[in-house]
């Protein structure tokens, strides 16, 4: 493979972080998110990365209050999160610490640039209810329109913005000619430290 430094990997994992939170379209828009459930068993789902900012290195998605993986964070905040580019076969494997912010202004920042089709996720009830048939999880007169802005004011109180700082990153490139594999690892005082790892 050709030489790279760390540092012109790295840049190339926050373009795509940054890509990812901006295309819906772009492979980074929707990683996994793992946490442990309060049984301590892996519990693992499709998020929508909604916005990173690469100075904090903060990663920021959605989620309706009542679900699952908030009593899940709140009991152990560091997650780890799946990232793979099937066109230019990265994986990024990302543990971060993560916080949830409900009446801040992060909070109130991320709602406000949330769009009205995706508010209707928080007029329901929480994820993971048992019900009679399948549900959309928002009330049925929404399921053909989106929402006014005034329809959407009773979900603020359900929804939470998750911000997660990557703690470290494992980067495995993929190529014919033989993988790469990196880490980037971040201290509390925010130093960090590069090594090669064997793919």
């Amino acid at each position: 493979m050709d030489k790279i430094s760390h540092g012109e990997i790295l840049k190339k994992i926050w373009k795509h972080l940054q890509m990812g939170a901006e295309k819906r379209n772009h492979p980074f828009h929707t990683p996994v998110l793992a946490t442990v459930s309060e049984n301590n068993l892996p519990s693992a789902r499709i998020v929508v990365l909604r916005r990173f900012i690469k100075d904090e290195r903060a990663l920021i998605f959605h989620s309706h209050i009542g679900a699952p993986k908030i009593k899940e964070i709140q009991n152990n905040p560091i997650v780890s999160f799946v990232f793979y580019h099937p066109q230019e076969k990265i994986q990024l494997r990302v543990t971060a610490t993560s916080s949830i912010h409900t009446n801040d202004s992060i909070a109130e920042e991320q709602w406000q640039r949330t769009q009205l089709l995706s508010r209707r996720c928080y007029l329901g009830l929480p994820p993971s209810q048992i019900c009679e048939n399948p549900a959309p999880g928002f009330p049925e007169e929404f399921v053909n329109r989106k929402p006014s802005i005034e329809e959407t004011v009773i979900g603020r109180k359900n929804f939470a913005a998750i911000l997660s700082i990557i703690n470290s990153i494992d980067c495995l490139e993929l190529n014919v000619h033989g993988h790469r594999r990196s880490l980037f690892l971040w201290s509390e005082n925010n130093s960090l430290q590069t090594k090669w790892l064997t793919p």
